[in-house]
């Protein structure tokens, strides 16, 4: 807004350090986990109800692919719900660590099969019914790349379960979690310098990244223009698209952010979280769930 200087010492008074953790200190905090089985069944029932409002049910005779997969929290509820063929990709060696040690916890014999890569470079010779991506979308390098990739990962009539948080909604830089209170559109309205050098201070002291696409776990900027222009170059449909469910739970908020967040290009700027589920294009198989 005011260049970098002046952006710091304005921000300066919103944030605290409460979060402020070393590489150490999160892979500790990560061993230390206290997910639980009941977690999971919750996790799992948020993401089949109120981020795909029932579009799709969980069938143990199908094959999932977590991609992005964080801690395993999903891959863990698919296996718990019954499903034997589940696979997690995640580049992050804390986060596979920690999904490997909550599946022994949890799930003893009957766990998914973790995978330490970066998707765009991850080989397989598989093919999956159903994807995940939730969570991951605004982090991971080249998503272009990515969504080109999913034809090619998923079996005739698979689909493919994505979020995207658009870095021009209002929470958009991640920014969040060292801020006590939340400006919208700080990453587009201040310097990405000021944000950086804040978060250093009181979030991430041992993180040396400069720009916002240079921390641990990425954050690259797309928009929401961008995600849908990715999503037609790969040779995608959307089937369903859900915007905002996190707030259909506090009416009349809910309301008003669907009719805003459809406003032509203005309501770009409201779509804190988008859902979608993707097919080929052309591919008219029935999705896998709803096969006889």
């Amino acid at each position: 807004m005011f260049g970098p200087t002046l952006d710091y010492h304005l921000l300066r008074p919103f944030v605290h350090g409460r979060n402020r953790a070393t590489e150490k200190e999160l892979n500790e905090q990560a061993r230390n986990s206290t997910f639980s089985i009941d977690d999971a069944r919750a996790h799992l029932q948020k993401v089949v109800q109120v981020y795909f409002d029932d579009r799709f049910r969980i069938d143990p005779n199908l094959s999932y692919l977590d991609i992005g997969c964080g801690m395993g929290r999903l891959s863990i509820a698919l296996a718990d719900a019954g499903i034997s063929d589940v696979t997690g990709v995640d580049i992050m060696p804390r986060h596979i660590e920690e999904a490997q040690s909550l599946t022994g916890r949890l799930l003893e014999d009957k766990g998914p099969k973790f995978y330490c890569a970066d998707v765009n470079q991850w080989e397989t010779d598989r093919r999956f019914d159903v994807l995940f991506g939730l969570g991951f979308m605004e982090h991971v390098n080249d998503p272009d790349r990515l969504l080109a990739s999913l034809s090619g990962l998923m079996k005739p009539g698979g689909r493919a379960l994505l979020s995207f948080e658009p870095f021009q909604s209002p929470i958009g830089d991640h920014c969040r979690d060292f801020f006590w209170l939340d400006i919208p559109w700080r990453g587009l309205l201040f310097s990405e310098k000021a944000l950086m050098r804040l978060r250093r201070e009181f979030f991430r002291p041992t993180d040396p990244a400069e720009r916002l696409e240079e921390i641990v776990g990425g954050l690259n900027k797309m928009r929401y223009s961008e995600w849908l222009r990715y999503i037609r170059q790969a040779g995608l449909e959307i089937d369903f698209i859900n915007v905002n469910p996190q707030l259909r739970r506090y009416q009349p908020l809910g309301l008003i952010s669907d009719v805003v967040t459809k406003i032509p290009r203005l309501g770009w700027y409201f779509q804190a979280l988008v859902y979608v589920m993707l097919r080929r294009a052309g591919d008219k198989t029935p999705a896998p769930w709803n096969r006889s």
